[in-house]
Formats: C-alpha cells, sequence, structure tokens
C-alpha cells in the first residue's frame, strides 16, 4: 500500500464528517418560537433547557385532519436513553406556568435516528382538545417524563404558542 493511499484512508473519515450538517435545532423567531407546517401538521417549537443547563427545544404538534396533539423534546440530553425500548410506554406530564398539568396518554423515545426525542400524545378527540385550550394564555411549560423535568420553555406573550398552532391551522384548513 503506498504512504499516500494509507493517509488518504486514515483521513478520510475526518474529511468526511466536514461534510455533516449537524442539527442544531428549529429557526426561533424574535418571540421564542418557531413555526412550521407540513404534511397536514402545524408544529411549533421553542427552546429551552435541561437539568444541566444544556440548550433543548420542546415542539407542539397538532394534525390537521384529526386534531391529534403530542410534544416532543430533543436535545443533548437524550444521550442518556439511547438503550432505551422505543416500544415501552413513558408517558409525559406537560405543567403549565399556571400550574395546571396535562398528562398525556402515552410517550417514549425515539432513538437510533439522526434526531433522537422524547415525546408524549393525547391520541385524537377530547384529550388533545383539552391539553390544546389549555395552552390557550400560557407562557411557559415544563415537561416531566420518567422523574425527569425539563424546561420550563418560555417566549414572548401571553398564548402566543396556542396562537401560534391557531393561525397555522387557520391558514392550511
Amino acid at each position: 500500500m503506498s504512504i499516500a493511499l494509507a493517509i488518504g484512508l486514515t483521513l478520510s473519515p475526518v474529511i468526511a464528517l466536514q461534510a455533516i450538517t449537524f442539527y442544531d435545532g428549529p429557526k426561533i423567531d424574535e418571540n421564542g418560537l418557531a413555526i412550521e407546517y407540513n404534511n397536514g401538521v402545524c408544529r411549533v417549537a421553542v427552546k429551552g433547557k435541561d437539568s444541566d443547563g444544556e440548550r433543548i427545544f420542546a415542539e407542539f404538534s397538532r394534525r390537521l385532519r384529526d386534531g391529534n396533539l403530542s410534544v416532543s423534546l430533543e436535545g443533548p440530553f437524550m444521550q442518556q436513553f439511547s438503550d432505551a425500548d422505543p416500544n415501552a410506554n413513558h408517558p409525559v406530564t406537560v405543567v403549565f406556568d399556571t400550574g395546571s398539568s396535562a398528562p398525556s396518554r402515552s410517550g417514549g423515545y425515539d432513538v437510533g435516528g439522526f434526531r433522537e426525542s422524547a415525546w408524549g400524545g393525547w391520541g385524537p378527540g377530547e384529550a388533545s382538545d383539552a391539553t390544546y385550550a389549555a395552552l390557550r394564555g400560557k407562557s411557559a411549560f415544563s415537561v416531566e417524563m420518567d422523574g425527569n423535568t425539563y424546561g420550563p420553555f418560555t417566549w414572548t406573550g401571553s398564548g402566543a404558542l396556542w396562537t401560534a398552532l391557531d393561525d397555522c391551522e387557520a391558514d392550511n384548513s
């Protein structure tokens, strides 16, 4: 083997890593929210911190065809759950700044992919509608899951997260 080939093979993983774009979270606007619509789903993301002070993101999504509401969390904290069973049910509880809370029907860890997350969902119908309504007028929330608390997640303007979801639904229905 030539020296040039050996050096090339040694450096190729380093050079390949330079071409990878690492996910740095959604593009947050001046109100502290990132709003997105695609494939019949409205999503609003907001940043917060985990217990180690690391930046994380929470995203509420609402599927327009049936009103199914879910929340997902992304950030470095997911490394500790890399061995989590993706089929196990780990519901979350969203705790609002007013002290009210909304426990999800289901939840879990989406691990092993490029964008790993923890999530909770309320399912179509009454539970999603109640949690969606509970977002109205709020300006912060935290998420509790498996004895851990993430957040608080805050934004500018009381009820702005609910308004962004509602506007997205109105614009795309």
